[in-house]
């Protein structure tokens, strides 16, 4: 027998169930209220803005050195204790009614955000989700190098990443309601049988108004 075929409902985080604009520039600040980077580690990291052309968005997208050679373990339970408790009340009240009619249909409930994986886990954890993917931290003795690996779920990114997801997961995309809220995720709604703009920012919402999207003010 093969393997069952069940619709989806995929979800990013940033500003689409949460209002957040980036849970992991919350979490970076909170490292560093708790004392727990040090100077070396801030030095780390900004000392490579300059790589990035003063671009602080895209620097921290794809820098991760404030977390080289911090341990898997202890990084892990600050984020779960941080962002675990308070889950239920980021998230949008009418997204957290759209995820419950999705469980109740029967759906696969997936993240898909270019967060830090280990934010996401904290969601998925805690909503109740059979899974999803995000931003890989590269692991190496129990220790964080301060890179990512494999592809960032972010543009062009998360499409390439949503082959993966459905091999992993067995979804039909004919089937499958997609919630995303930025003008970089139209690759990946044009993918899907039906795309959701959340909170949209200016060009999402013109680009969902021309194709006649679904549009959710949370």
């Amino acid at each position: 027998m093969g393997l069952e075929i069940r619709p989806a409902a995929i979800f990013d985080l940033d500003g689409t169930l949460i209002p957040m604009a980036s849970a992991e520039r919350t979490f970076f600040f909170y490292l560093i209220r708790q004392k727990s980077l040090s100077l070396l580690d801030l030095v780390r990291m900004f000392g490579a803005l300059w790589s990035w052309q003063g671009n602080m968005h895209a620097m921290l997208r794809g820098n991760k050195r404030y977390l080289k050679n911090k341990s898997v373990t202890k990084i892990n339970k600050i984020a779960s204790d941080f962002f675990e408790p308070q889950i239920k009340k980021l998230i949008f009240p009418v997204m957290y009614e759209k995820i419950e009619i999705h469980r109740n249909a029967g759906d696969l409930l997936l993240l898909l955000s270019g967060t830090l994986d280990i934010i996401a886990n904290c969601f998925i954890r805690r909503l109740g989700f059979e899974g999803g993917m995000a931003g890989t931290l590269e692991q190496r003795n129990g220790k964080f190098t301060g890179k990512l690996s494999g592809i960032l779920p972010y543009g062009m990114g998360k499409l390439e990443v949503l082959s993966e997801l459905r091999r992993e997961y067995t979804f039909d995309p004919n089937e499958t309601t997609l919630y995303a809220n930025i003008y970089s995720d139209r690759f990946i709604m044009n993918a899907i049988a039906h795309p959701k703009a959340v909170n949209p920012d200016k060009k999402l919402r013109t680009y969902a108004t021309t194709r006649k999207w679904d549009i959710i003010e949370a």
